[in-house]
C-alpha cells in the first residue's frame, strides 16, 4: 500500500511541479508580450518607422525578457507583405513571424487603421516541454498563449467634434447648411442632424441620435485631404480611402481635461492702438480688456506670439478688419506663377479689403566704383524678397524652448513675386530695392537675385535661380547691429524707403545703395541651406501652395488666400517648408535623425504660435464681417481657443472666407454656434459642451492632426 501510495504521491509532485512551470512560462510569455507591445507603440508613436525602428526595438525587448540570448533563427514577413484588410480592404496589414529555439514562435500583426490608430498584436506561443507527466503517460508538451494588443495615435478619442452634454440634442445641423467634417463627429448626448451633415468619418451619438440620415464621405488620414462623395467614384470609395458609418449607441466620452501652463507668463497688460506701423497695428501678448473691432475703416493687426488673456471676451464684427500672426512677404507671390511679377490674388493682407499688404520696387541706381557686372556687360536681374523675424516663447517649464532667449526664434516668409531691373556694366550701376509699404510683422527683409531675370524672362529657369543677397532692416526699426529688431515708431513717411546696408550674403560698399559689387558668374551655383540660415548662394525658402479647397471646390477664384508650404524637415536633402507659420516647428531632427513623414514629431515649439484664453465669463463673437486668421503651435499642445472649465458661454463663430482658427479649440461648459462660408473656419479640433450648426452657408471642420492636440499615449487594449 505504501508503493502504490508512493506513485500517487510521485504523480501528484509531477502534476505540481509541470503545473508549476506551465504557469509561470504563462507569466513570463505575458510579461514579455504586454511590455513589446506598449513598446512597439511608443517607437512607432516616436519615429513613425514601423520597419526601421519600431519591430526591431519592440522584438529585441521581447528577446531580452525571455532571456533569448541567440535570438530568432528565423523572421519572415507573411505573403502577402503587406495585405490589405478591413471593411473596404484599404487598412494595411503586416504579420511577421519569428522562430526561436526551443519550439518558441513570436507572431507580431502591426495594422494601419488610418484614424482608429496603429495596432500591434504580439502573440507569443510556446510548447513547454513536461519533466514528470509523460512518464505517467500524459502529454510531452504543454500548449502555452499569451497575447498583448496596444494601440497609439487612436482619433477616435481625438474626433474632429466632440460634445460633452449628454442632454437631447447636444450637437445639432439643421436648416439648409452643409456640414462638411474631416474626422469623426462625437456626442455624449444624441445627434440631431440631417442629410446636410457630410460626414468623413464615423458619426457616434447616445441613443436616439439620427447619425443614419447623414451623407458619409470617403476619407483618408492623410493631413489636408479633401473628402468626397463616393458617388463621384461610381459609388465606391477609391484605393486607400474608407467611408465611415454611423455608431450608435456610442459609449460616452470623458473631458480630456486640457491645461493651459503657458498663461501666468503672459498677465501683463497689453495695448495696440500706440504701436502703429503704418497700415497696420503691432498688438504684444498679454491681458486685454473688452477687445472689440468695429468700424468701417480697414485695419490691420499683427499678433506677437504668446498667450492673449481676453478679460472682457473677443468681439469681430469689422468689416475691412484682419487679425493675424501671419508672416508674409510683401507682393505676395502668386502660386500659379512663381518666380514671375504674377502677384496673389488676393495677398494675404488684403484679404477682408484691408488693404494691409507690403509692396515693393526696383530700380537701377549710380554706384560709383561697385558697379555691378553683368554677363556680357549688360542685362536683367530678378529680384525676391521675403519677410524675416525673430520671436521668443516666454513659458521656461516647456523644454527645449530654443525660442526662450533673445534673439528667439528666426521666422522667414516665403518669396515674393519677382520684380525685374536691368543694369548696364560702363554705367556703374547697382540696385536700389524701396519698400513702399511695410508688410505686417516684418522686422527684416531678406533679398534674392537671379542673374538671368525672372523665371518669365527665360526658359528652364526655376526658383533655385535666386540666391541670397543679404538682410536688411524694415524701415521704422534698429536691431543695434543684430537681431531682434526692435520698432522705432510708425512707418516712416515718403513715398520710398530704400533698403541699406545690408548683412550676410553680398554686402554693398556703399550706404545708399542696396545691391552692388556682384557679378553674374558669382552668384550661381546655388545650394539649399539650413532653412534657419542664410549665407551667399543660398536659395530662397519653400514656395506657397494653391488655396486651400474643402466644402466647396474648386474654391471661389480671386477670394481665399493662398496656403503656407507643408510641414518638412529644415536639412538638405529636405526643402524646409513653411519657415514662418503654422506648418514651422523650431528645431527639426538634424540631417539623418529625422522621419520626413513626420518631421515636427519631436519639436515642442511652433514659432509665433498664439492661444487665445478666455477667463470665466469672457466670450467670443466672431462675425462674418470681421476676419481672425490665427494658428496655434506646439508649445500650447495646438489649442489655439482655451476657455476654463465652468465657463457658461454662448459662443459663436460666424467665419468667412477671411477666417480660420488653425489648432483646437477647447471650451468643455460652452456652447457654439458656428457658420462660415467658403473656407474651412476651423482647422483642428472641436470640443464644447454643445454644437449648433444652422443657417444657410457652407460650414468646414477640418480635422487635421498636425493642427491637434497629440493623441493618447500608447496603451494596451488587451
Amino acid at each position: 500500500m505504501i508503493a502504490l501510495l508512493m506513485l500517487v504521491l510521485f504523480a501528484m509532485l509531477g502534476l505540481a511541479i509541470d503545473s508549476g512551470r506551465a504557469y509561470v512560462d504563462r507569466r513570463d510569455l505575458q510579461a514579455a508580450v504586454d511590455a513589446s507591445a506598449l513598446s512597439a507603440g511608443d517607437w512607432y508613436e516616436n519615429y513613425g518607422d514601423l520597419t526601421g525602428s519600431t519591430l526591431p526595438q519592440s522584438v529585441a525587448l521581447f528577446q531580452s525578457d525571455l532571456r533569448l540570448y541567440a535570438g530568432a533563427t528565423s523572421s519572415a514577413c507573411q505573403a502577402p507583405c503587406p495585405k490589405l484588410v478591413g471593411p473596404n480592404f484599404n487598412l494595411t496589414e503586416f504579420t511577421y513571424v519569428y522562430t526561436y529555439p526551443g519550439n518558441l514562435v513570436l507572431t507580431v500583426v502591426a495594422t494601419n487603421t488610418q484614424f482608429n490608430g496603429y495596432q500591434f498584436v504580439f502573440t507569443a506561443e510556446h510548447q513547454l516541454p513536461l519533466a514528470f507527466m509523460q512518464i505517467f503517460g500524459g502529454p510531452t508538451t504543454a500548449y502555452i498563449m499569451a497575447t498583448a494588443t496596444s494601440i497609439v495615435g487612436n482619433q477616435r478619442q481625438t474626433p474632429a467634434l466632440l460634445t460633452l452634454s449628454s442632454g437631447s440634442c447636444a450637437l445639432t445641423l439643421t436648416g439648409a447648411a452643409t456640414l462638411t467634417v474631416l474626422g469623426d463627429t462625437y456626442t455624449n448626448g444624441t445627434a440631431c442632424v440631417d442629410a446636410n451633415l457630410h460626414e468623413a468619418g464615423n458619426c457616434y451619438g447616445g441613443a436616439g441620435s439620427n447619425c443614419n440620415v447623414a451623407t458619409y464621405y470617403c476619407y483618408n488620414s492623410t493631413p489636408g485631404f479633401i473628402p468626397y462623395d463616393p458617388a463621384t467614384n461610381g459609388g465606391v470609395c477609391k484605393a486607400g480611402d474608407t467611408i465611415g458609418q454611423p455608431v450608435v449607441p456610442a459609449p460616452s466620452l470623458p473631458d480630456p481635461g486640457y491645461l493651459a501652463p503657458s498663461v501666468p507668463y503672459y498677465t501683463a497688460g497689453a495695448g495696440y492702438a500706440k504701436d502703429n506701423r503704418g497700415t497696420w497695428t503691432e498688438m504684444y501678448a498679454g491681458q486685454y480688456g473688452a477687445f472689440h473691432l468695429s468700424g468701417g475703416s480697414a485695419s490691420c493687426a499683427f499678433l506677437d506670439p504668446g498667450v492673449y488673456t481676453w478679460t472682457g471676451g473677443y468681439q469681430s464684427d469689422a468689416s475691412g478688419s484682419l487679425l493675424s500672426n501671419e508672416l508674409k512677404a510683401p507682393d505676395e507671390e502668386s502660386t500659379a506663377a512663381v518666380g514671375t511679377a504674377a502677384v496673389a490674388n488676393p495677398q494675404f493682407w488684403d484679404m477682408n479689403s484691408t488693404g494691409c499688404a507690403g509692396h515693393f520696387n526696383v530700380a537701377p541706381t549710380p554706384a560709383p566704383g561697385f558697379g555691378i557686372k553683368h554677363n556680357g556687360g549688360n542685362g536683367k536681374w530678378g529680384v525676391e524678397l521675403t519677410s524675416v523675424r525673430w520671436d521668443t516663447f516666454n513659458d521656461p517649464t516647456i523644454l527645449p524652448d530654443p525660442c526662450l532667449a533673445s534673439p528667439g526664434c528666426r521666422r522667414e516668409s516665403a518669396p515674393s513675386s519677382c520684380q525685374e531691373v536691368g543694369t548696364i556694366d560702363s554705367n556703374n550701376q547697382g540696385i536700389n530695392v524701396n519698400i513702399t509699404q511695410n508688410a505686417p510683422g516684418a522686422q527684416y527683409y531678406n533679398i534674392y537675385v537671379n542673374p538671368n531675370g525672372c523665371l518669365s524672362s527665360y526658359v528652364g529657369g526655376s526658383q533655385n535661380d535666386f540666391s541670397f543677397v543679404g538682410r536688411y532692416l524694415a524701415p521704422g526699426f534698429v536691431d543695434g547691429g543684430g537681431p531682434p529688431a526692435t520698432p522705432v515708431g510708425p512707418y516712416p513717411s515718403g513715398a520710398n524707403k530704400t533698403l541699406v546696408l545690408g548683412t550676410g550674403g553680398w554686402p554693398c560698399g556703399l550706404a545708399i545703395v542696396t545691391i552692388c559689387g556682384i557679378a553674374f558668374n558669382n552668384m550661381s551655383p546655388t545650394k539649399q541651406c539650413f532653412a534657419q540660415t542664410r549665407s551667399t548662394l543660398c536659395q530662397p525658402p519653400d514656395d506657397e501652395l494653391a488655396p486651400q479647397c474643402f466644402s466647396n471646390c474648386p474654391p471661389p477664384a480671386g477670394l481665399l488666400s493662398q496656403e503656407n508650404a507643408a510641414m518638412s524637415l529644415e536639412y538638405f536633402p529636405w526643402p524646409g517648408g513653411d519657415v514662418a507659420n503654422e506648418n514651422y516647428c523650431q528645431l527639426t531632427p538634424p540631417a539623418g535623425t529625422g522621419d520626413p513623414n513626420a518631421p515636427c514629431a519631436t519639436a515642442k515649439i511652433t514659432p509665433g504660435a498664439v492661444q487665445f484664453y478666455f477667463p470665466n465669463g469672457s466670450c467670443l463673437d466672431q462675425n462674418a464681417q470681421g476676419a481672425t486668421y490665427v494658428f496655434s503651435g506646439e508649445q500650447y499642445n495646438w489649442i489655439v481657443i482655451y476657455q476654463v472649465p465652468g465657463s457658461a458661454c454662448a459662443n459663436s463663430l460666424n467665419g468667412g472666407a477671411s477666417t480660420q482658427y488653425i489648432g483646437t479649440i477647447y471650451t468643455p461648459s460652452a456652447d457654439w454656434k458656428i457658420n462660415g462660408g467658403d473656407r474651412s473656419p476651423l482647422a483642428g479640433q472641436v470640443i464644447a459642451y454643445t454644437a449648433s450648426i444652422k443657417g444657410a452657408a457652407a460650414v468646414g471642420i477640418d480635422f487635421n492632426p498636425n493642427y491637434a492636440p497629440a493623441p493618447p499615449a500608447a496603451r494596451l487594449i488587451n
